[in-house]
């Protein structure tokens, strides 16, 4: 038998085989783990060329520099809300190419050159190959890298990273709750296999009423919490931004979806073909917002405001941006372009209310308020 050193070597399909010939069906939260984390075939840590438009699919990022420059204002009102930290901490989880990274860094070198001067920028990402390609612009770390103790003040910032997160799959069968786990049909091929639910999985289900409706499916993200507390232990005060697409429990898991969220993507199109091109597609689900923000608390943070992305991209001058690069280019027929693509980060049939944001705070005193995170419409 193979043991795990050895089916780290083999590519995802076969290692996740053999695990299951080795130990029997494996959760399907180690199926999405290899067929994206896998440390050399993974999805994700074989690099940036998924992503984009000749990829499989679009971050905010690829938009182009507008979210960037809007997220660079609201840490500019956080830094003086900390009183204007030396230096102020910015660690950016799953930070990926950096795109992200220098659309902050050149919208805030822009501007006041006292917060570039004490701004450390750090960005983690655990794929090898994707912090080297965005070395050039930060100082990159895996997560094993950064030091146990929290330290300073900044803020953490982290965009569509739970989604990618290794889920757990439920569904009530007979009116029990049934774990979906992944094994091998009599034609060896991949399959969806029930088991009862771990305790673990089975305190999750209950807490937040997953899978309450007869033959509904839904995900478990367990590992959610870990990743969390990883993030919020680096700063001993400040904020943390997350953006993400997700639900509070009560609608992330009504009846309304009776398969639940999970969806792979490739080549831009959806699909449930989970094992099939394994590796060569992306896994995602929709983040529980109400676990978040359950294990925030948990953590000593506190929750300042949990918004829609167009909300926040209007209260942090996003319009404003629009109308100072029409003046400036205007005629000019990439920057037309460019411009257009960028309002779907706010349209509110697409990115503009798919996504959320949620911003928390750890520190003492009562909650500050941020402009940033005021309802532009209703001003």
């Amino acid at each position: 038998m193979a043991n795990h050193s050895d089916s780290e070597r083999l590519e995802p399909e076969a290692s996740i085989r053999d695990e299951i010939l080795e130990q029997g069906p494996v959760t399907f939260a180690r199926f999405m783990e290899l067929c994206l984390y896998h440390p050399v075939h993974g999805y994700y840590t074989r690099g940036g060329g998924r992503i984009g438009r000749d990829g499989d699919f679009f971050t905010v990022s690829d938009v182009g520099t507008y979210f960037g420059a809007c997220i660079a204002r609201q840490l500019q009102e956080m830094d003086d809300v900390l009183g204007n930290p030396e230096p102020f901490r910015l660690l950016e989880f799953g930070g990926g190419r950096g795109l992200l990274a220098k659309d902050i860094l050149d919208t805030i070198g822009a501007g006041e050159e006292s917060f570039r001067g004490r701004m450390r920028y750090t960005l983690v990402d655990r794929s090898a190959g994707m912090r080297e390609m965005a070395a050039g612009e930060v100082h990159t770390v895996s997560a094993e890298e950064l030091p146990a103790e929290p330290a300073g003040s900044g803020c953490v910032v982290a965009v569509e990273l739970f989604d990618a997160l290794p889920v757990h799959r439920v569904v009530r069968r007979d009116g029990s709750l049934r774990e979906i786990r992944v094994g091998l049909d009599r034609g060896g091929e991949l399959a969806s296999v029930e088991v009862e639910p771990t305790e673990e999985v089975a305190a999750y289900a209950g807490r937040y009423d997953v899978a309450s409706g007869e033959g509904q499916e839904a995900e478990v993200c367990l590992a959610a919490e870990a990743q969390f507390n990883r993030m919020a232990s680096t700063l001993e005060s400040g904020f943390m931004i997350l953006v993400d697409y997700g639900h509070p429990a009560a609608q992330l898991y009504d009846a309304s979806r009776p398969r639940g969220t999970l969806l792979a993507y490739h080549r831009h199109k959806t699909n449930e073909e989970y094992y099939s091109r394994v590796g060569d597609q992306d896994l995602t689900a929709h983040v529980n917002w109400s676990g978040l923000t359950d294990h925030a608390a948990a953590a000593g943070w506190r929750r300042l405001a949990l918004t829609t992305q167009d909300r926040f991209l209007v209260a942090n001058g996003i319009l404003e941006l629009f109308e100072a690069r029409d003046e400036a280019d205007w005629q000019d027929p990439e920057s037309v372009k460019r411009r257009l693509k960028a309002m779907q980060l706010i349209h509110p049939e697409g990115m503009g209310r798919m996504f959320q944001v949620l911003v928390l705070y750890r520190g003492s005193g009562d909650l500050p308020r941020l402009g940033g995170l005021e309802d532009p419409y209703r001003r």
